[in-house]
């Protein structure tokens, strides 16, 4: 016979309530860093769209000697089809002297702090701040 001191298997409703706080804080820490983490990779992506039309436009430059008449191979990133992050286009230009490509944030990346990234003919690279590039 079993006396009343011994415990039955289980958990205690304590144990279980100390166990889902402590999920809890993990979670309140882990979500963040992972969400800013996502849209780290976002804007990178974005910046080798930059770059890789400013290339595109580099080869045709090239060929013809001016950037007039040029067109942008693709106009999201991610390049693929499917839900974009951002919308590439020219903010200036083309012209004879050169252009500004520009990626605008949208969709789930409309509110980040970034804003609008840049990358002119000249390799200037232009963002909200300075940390973005």
């Amino acid at each position: 016979m079993k006396s009343m001191h011994e415990r039955a298997g289980g958990f205690t409703l304590v144990e279980l309530l100390v166990c889902l706080s402590l999920i809890g804080i993990l979670l309140g820490i882990a979500l963040p860093a992972y969400q800013e983490h996502i849209q780290r990779v976002r804007r990178v992506e974005a910046q080798k769209s930059l770059v890789e039309l400013a290339q595109s436009l580099e080869r045709f430059y090239t060929s013809r000697g001016t950037y007039v008449g040029a067109t942008l191979p693709f106009e999201q990133s991610p390049r693929e089809a499917g839900k974009a992050f951002y919308r590439l286009g020219f903010a200036s230009g083309p012209d004879e002297l050169g252009y500004v490509l520009q990626a605008e944030p949208v969709g789930a990346m409309a509110g980040d702090i970034c804003g609008p990234l840049t990358l002119a003919s000249s390799g200037l690279r232009g963002s909200a701040t300075e940390r973005c590039w």
